[in-house]
Formats: C-alpha cells, structure tokens, sequence
C-alpha cells in the first residue's frame, strides 16, 4: 500500500481510505498480532538487562513529564489505566510507585511472558467494551495511557471522546503515536535513501499521525494540550547505507541496540534535561514516535 490508498483528513493527518471492520479488526489483534510474535512484542520474552531498564526509563520519563505538569499527582492513592497494555512495563512502573493500576489489551500473552505480575491488573477484551463497562461504573482515572494503540483504531475520535468519560477532572493523557509522513522521513524518500513509505503498515495501522494533526484532532475532541515531546530518532539510521535497516534488514537489531545503549546514557545523565531534549526535537518535527501529553481542563 502506497500513499495513494490513504487520504489527508481535516485534521491534517492521513489515514487509510478503507478501513476494515471492528470484527475484522478485533479478530486480527486477537489471532496474529499478539499471539504470534508479530509486531513490536517479544512474546518470547528473553530481553536483556539493558532492553528492560530502556523500557522502564521511557515509561519513567512520561511519569515524570506528568507529575512536571501537575505536581499533585505524586500524593497516594492515585489510578492509573493502561490503554493497550501490552507486555506490562507501564503496569510494572506505576506499581513501583504506589499506583492503584488496571490494564487493558486484547490479549494477556504479552504481559504473562514479560510480566506475569501484572496480570490480576489486566482487563482482556475489547477496549472500546471495556471502557463502557468503565464509564457505566462511574471509574475515574488520574492518569490514562494511550501508548501505540491510537494509530491501530478505526475511529481516533471516538477513542479519544470515550476517555473523556474515564479520566478525573485534574488527569491527564499521555498519547503515543508513530510519527508519520515527517520531515525526516520525506527527505529520505526525496534523496533516494529510501526506496519506499516503509512507515505505511495497514492493517496494523490505520492512521498516520504528525504532531500538528494529533493535536488538532484532541483539540477538536475537547482536550488541551499541555506538552509534546519525542523519543530517539532511530530514522536517522536511514541517512547511512551501514545502518539502513529499511533496506538491509540484517542491521535492523544493530540499530536497536544502538538506540536502547543511546537512550539509557541520555537518561542516566538526567531524565529532566532528556525530556527537554525530546521536547525540542518535537519542535523541530523530528523523533520517530509523539508523546503528547493532554488534560481535560480548559
């Protein structure tokens, strides 16, 4: 699938023009993506010390960008829900700290590998299902995670609209989306470095978000936005026929350990002036995922 099977949105994002259906959809997660050790899940289990700790510092730097906007959030007693929980480092993390945590993901197979722990925290099912149950109920959380999960839904407006009703007065939402359609992603298309839209992965996923259109769109939905930030810039592996693992796969896992050992320094220097890295990386349109943080006052 190219370019010319999706469309730009009034929100300034693209998205697939056709869009499979909520069984279709629903029956491919349960089926291939969690199950089979397709897609960003090491189902095996069997990380390194190294992947773990780059996987906790990421998790630790959204915690910290949170409690930076709104400092109440470090007192007890306080929820957490994990949209999309996968393999359970965020239900891992929050816990560390006192947390009153629930999970959600189509499938426990992630979770029970790498963190079995966490699995009486994890709600399995259908997400949108579960968070009507939730909203029936009158739960309330202080803070929601959306971590890779809003590129994978047919309709981001709706998800977004439905965790409006979940999240207490003063929470926030921490968003997590590929970055798509970027500039470092056009220039590498334009010098040829690059032979096609590799970023483009249906049915996996079904929206390709940049920055100005995820925040148009929470906008939109009735959210503020109070902060964005990216990660490592991976993509920039691209630019170096060694590293280029889009066309050379062989170099593929050379790059991600490169990225984990990078993103650990960075972190071990300070989580603080990190954060502020990535933040000016966001501003410049660079980082291969956008981590947006949303609230729902105004």
């Amino acid at each position: 699938m190219s370019c010319s099977d999706l469309e730009k949105n009034i929100y300034g994002f693209y998205e697939i023009k056709n869009k499979p259906s909520i069984e279709e959809l629903s029956d491919y997660y349960r089926k291939k993506y969690y199950q089979s050790g397709e897609g960003k899940y090491n189902v095996g289990g069997g990380y390194s010390k190294e992947e773990i700790d780059f996987f906790l510092n990421k998790v630790e730097q959204k915690y910290q960008s949170v409690l930076n906007k709104n400092s109440n959030l470090s007192n007890g007693n306080k929820l957490f829900l994990d949209i999309g929980a996968g393999e359970g480092w965020a239900l891992r993390y929050f816990s560390s700290k006192g947390w009153d945590c629930l999970g959600m993901d189509f499938s426990d197979h992630g979770c029970l590998v790498n963190n079995p722990e966490q699995l009486s925290s994890l709600l399995v099912g259908d997400i949108y299902t579960n968070i009507q149950g939730l909203m029936t109920k009158g739960k309330k959380f202080d803070v929601i995670l959306l971590d890779n999960v809003l590129e994978h839904v047919i309709d981001p407006y709706e998800m977004l609209e439905n965790i409006r009703g979940v999240i207490s007065d003063d929470g926030l939402l921490i968003v997590e989306v590929p970055n798509d359609f970027s500039i470092t992603q056009k220039q590498l298309l334009d010098e040829e470095y690059v032979s096609r839209e590799y970023w483009v992965a249906p049915p996996d996923h079904l929206s390709y978000f940049n920055k100005e259109g995820l925040e148009a769109l929470a906008v939109d939905v009735g959210w503020s936005v109070e902060t964005t930030f990216t990660a490592y810039p991976i993509d920039f592996n691209l630019f170096n026929e060694s590293t280029n693992f889009v066309e050379n796969s062989n170099v593929g896992k050379g790059c991600h350990h490169a990225r984990v050992a990078i993103e650990n320094m960075l972190h071990s220097i300070s989580v603080e002036k990190t954060i502020k890295l990535y933040e000016s990386m966001a501003d410049l349109g660079i980082g291969r995922e956008i981590i947006m943080i949303l609230s729902s006052r105004h």
